[in-house]
């Protein structure tokens, strides 16, 4: 998933987000991550196994784009 946010008209701001369910097969942990980029520079990123477990796909796309969300706010 993309997010962009036009700033002015001068930079661009992209969040890039993915996920992957149960990636670890011993403890069905899902992986997510994302990367901000601004005017084509890596702003901010993070790769990470999520701490509980998942029960659908749908779920950790959400846990994933929460993460990304809390992110946005902080930078």
């Amino acid at each position: 998933m993309v997010f962009e946010k036009d700033v002015g008209g001068k930079q661009e701001c992209t969040d890039y987000v993915n996920s992957d369910y149960a990636k670890d097969l011993d403890k069905r942990q899902s992986t997510i991550g994302h990367v901000f980029t601004l005017s084509q520079a890596s702003l901010s990123w993070r790769y990470t196994l999520q701490s509980t477990v998942a029960l659908s796909m749908t779920e950790i796309e959400h846990m994933a784009l929460m993460e990304a969300v809390k992110e946005a706010i902080w930078l």
